[in-house]
Order: structure tokens, then sequence, then C-alpha cells
């Protein structure tokens, strides 16, 4: 597997980096095979983040265990990568767990947090094996006990706490009043202290622990500190109340940054700043497993898209450079104006290419949906040297999100995923759509 050390972006993209998924021949090569627009992920670089994350917390005194939350990119490919590690696996939905069953996980590896809470959703959930159950709602903890009673097994319950405290993220989930789940204390039914309470007298749950996550893309660590003081405050008043009180398992979600456009910390520079508030957590209440959730993180610098330039136009001193990806394959560029940092890639053993040309001083880089939004945002970090028709353009860090999000607009099919396995070998884990799948699962053939 990769040196961890070796894999990180922190400046810009260069041959080196480029190197990690393939030469540029083998780009030619696997684009040659397979067409453009084309994923390309990296085997090694998904074990190392699994291990990198692992390791930041390192200095906690107890059980760590890291859950990759699949919604990120539920790649059969990728799960399965990831079930070497031994991760364990958050879900929010039946289909989710249904790719879980399929790539054969063992299901005691695997958390389910539901939005929606349903009770036959619960029972399905509970039959398949999973006994691990975040619960957001004095609802969904009700029709989880249904479900327990339905199915004849008593599942490791925990409640979703909103801590509502501040947090500067990308995508924010933590906030008053927020739709992922319930304050520590309240005037209704769904609040922590209520739910814990009915929890503990329960024969069909048992009380396991808390998950919160707080949002995406964090870089100003003190909303953890605010959140577990306030956990600090609220396990010492239920302990109290409620001498069988015990916590074993504290899951505090995710939202390790991953590099775009800005440095960002380390997950060890993350850790660091509450190691030492967990371990005090564990000091004062008792040593619980403690779960770091990442979806982003672990798969982000694990896939690059390759994309074709097909056109060029100029006005004045500005280039426009048209490629054959657009925003159906990398949405968050258009929702979050995601600066994916991106770089030119000539082609190999061209004679009528010119390479080592500068980019112009103002280069644009569309993509080939008729639509405003379809321009991708350059990173700092973005090379645009020698932007001519035939060169290849490498999109970065493009594995959390992009390929969940494929969407068919314009008639636009998916694009084929190509695995670098840790042996250097290339494999097609999945195979791009045609039109003619696109035509028929849109109900062409039907009467």
């Amino acid at each position: 597997m990769a040196d961890n050390s070796q894999i990180q972006l922190v400046s810009k993209p260069t041959a080196a980096l480029l190197n990690r998924f393939a030469t540029p021949l083998d780009v030619k090569n696997l684009a040659a095979e397979y067409g453009t627009p084309l994923y390309l992920v990296d085997e090694d670089t998904l074990h190392a983040k699994a291990r990198e994350l692992h390791r930041a917390y390192s200095k906690y005194k107890g059980p760590v265990k890291v859950a990759y939350s699949i919604k990120a990119n539920f790649s059969p490919a990728v799960i399965r990568a990831f079930m070497k590690d031994g991760l364990t696996f958050d879900l929010t939905s039946l289909g989710e767990l249904h790719f879980i069953r399929q790539c054969n996980a063992d299901p005691e590896n695997v958390i389910y947090t539901s939005v929606t809470e349903e009770p036959e959703e619960y029972v399905e959930v509970l039959r398949s094996g999973v006994r691990r159950v975040v619960v957001s709602s004095h609802k969904g903890m009700m029709n989880l006990a249904y479900a327990a009673g339905k199915a004849g097994v008593r599942p490791l319950a925990m409640v979703r706490i909103n801590p509502e405290v501040a947090t500067d993220a990308k995508v924010r989930a933590s906030y008053k009043n927020g739709k992922f789940g319930v304050p520590f204390n309240g005037g209704t039914i769904d609040s922590a202290a209520k739910m814990v309470k009915h929890m503990l007298a329960s024969d069909l749950l048992k009380f396991e622990g808390f998950h919160f996550h707080l949002g995406s893309q964090i870089t100003d660590f003190s909303c953890y500190t605010h959140a577990l003081d306030k956990m600090d405050a609220f396990m010492t008043k239920m302990k109290k109340e409620n001498p069988a009180f015990q916590v074993n398992t504290f899951d505090i979600g995710g939202g390790t940054p991953v590099f775009y456009n800005d440095p960002v910390p380390t997950p060890a520079e993350m850790a660091e700043n509450h190691t030492s508030r967990l371990n005090q957590l564990a000091d004062n209440h008792g040593v619980f497993t403690l779960m770091i959730e990442s979806g982003r993180f672990l798969v982000a610098e694990s896939s690059i898209l390759v994309s074709k330039i097909v056109n060029t136009k100029e006005y004045n001193e500005h280039k426009i450079v048209i490629v054959d990806a657009g925003y159906h394959i990398l949405l968050d560029a258009a929702l979050l104006k995601q600066e994916y940092p991106q770089e030119v890639i000539p082609v190999v053993d061209s004679k009528d290419q010119t390479t080592g040309l500068a980019a112009p001083k103002n280069t644009h880089l569309a993509g080939r949906l008729c639509d405003t939004y379809d321009v991708f945002p350059l990173s700092k970090a973005s090379d645009m040297s020698s932007p001519e028709v035939g060169n290849y353009v490498s999109f970065y860090n493009v594995g959390a999100y992009s390929v969940v999000f494929n969407m068919p607009f314009h008639c636009q099919t998916k694009p084929p995923i190509v695995m670098k396995d840790s042996d250097g070998k290339y494999r097609l884990v999945r195979k791009g759509t045609t039109y003619e799948h696109l035509f028929a699962e849109e109900g062409g053939h039907l009467a």
C-alpha cells in the first residue's frame, strides 16, 4: 500500500501526483479503450486514507473505529476495498444496505442512521443482521422498538444529538431547530433526555450511546470543543438521574477537511484539538468506543476524472476551454462552486500538439452542457498550461459525491470507472452506460 506521506496534495498537481493514478501514456491507452470522460480510482489511496484517519486518534485511551459514510461514494469496488481495512459502514437508506449486503459485508460492521425512520425500514434493517441503529426522533425510537419486537432482536440504540453549536463548515449539520437529531433537553418528547430515559427502561431497545455530526469541511475545530463540553454536562446530568446510564459508543461524526483550493488541517491536527477532551469524557463517564465517521476525506483524493478538451475559443485575452465532461458528473462544481484542482495532460506521441505553452491569462474551463452554470471553477492549484484540443484535463480529488450525483441531464450517460488495484493493474469496475440504456430506463420501450 502507498505510504500516506506520498499522497498529500499540498500545493499543486504534479507529474508525480498524476503518476499515482496513471502515466500520460496510461491515460492515452485508457481513454482509447474506455473513452472519456473517465473516472480513475487508486485503491492504495483508499487504504492510506483509512489508516491516516484511524492513526490520527491513536492518543484516545479507548477503542477507535472508523466508519465510512457510503453516501459519498457507493461504488462496490470502493466498499470492497474498505472491507479489507475492517471499516464500519455508515448507512442511511435501504438502497445502501442492499449494496453492503451484496458486497457481503459483515452486518456487525454497520451503523444505520435513517432520516425517515420508518417502521418497515427498521424491520428490514434488523432482519439483515444490523444491530447498531441511530435514532433521531422519539417517533423513530418507537418505530425501532416496534421493529425490534417484530424481528425478535434487541438492537443497540444510539441517540443522534443536535448540539446546536455554531459551526464554520462548507455544509452545516448542527444549528438551532435543525433537521438532524434532537436537542439535549426541551419541552417536547423529541429530546435526548426523554429518549435516553425511555431506552433505559425498555425491554426492546438497549441504550448504546450518542452520535452527532457537525458538518462538512470543518477547519475551525472550536465547534467540537463546544459540542463536547455540552455532551459532558449532559452525560453528568443523565448519570445523576439514571444510575444505570452508561455510554458504550460515542460517534462524533465527520467533518475532516479535504484540500481543493486552500490548505486545510490534517486529521492529526484535527484530532489534536479534541482528543484530550474525549479522554476527559472517558475519565468522567467510563471508557467508550470512539467512532469517527468520514465520507469525503476517505474517498475524495482517491479519484480523478479524465476529460478530453474538445474545443476552444478566444475572446480578446480570454480563452474558453471546453471539455467533454460537465457538471452532471461533477455536480458540486455547480452546487458548491467546488474548486477541484485541474491539470492539462498532453497527448503522448502526437506530432500535432504543441506542449509546454503557458495558459492564457484568463482561462475558463467549461463543460459540454447547455447551461450557464456548467463552468468549472479553477483551483489555486490548477495548471492549465497547453489547453489545446486533443489534450486531456485531469480533475483531482473527485472521489466524494461526484459519482453518486451522476445525472442524465441532456441525455448524458454515466462514465465508466476504472480502478488501479494495489498490484498496479487497471480493471473496469463500472461500465459506462449507453444512450440505449438511458432510453430503456426512461420507459422508451414501454407500450
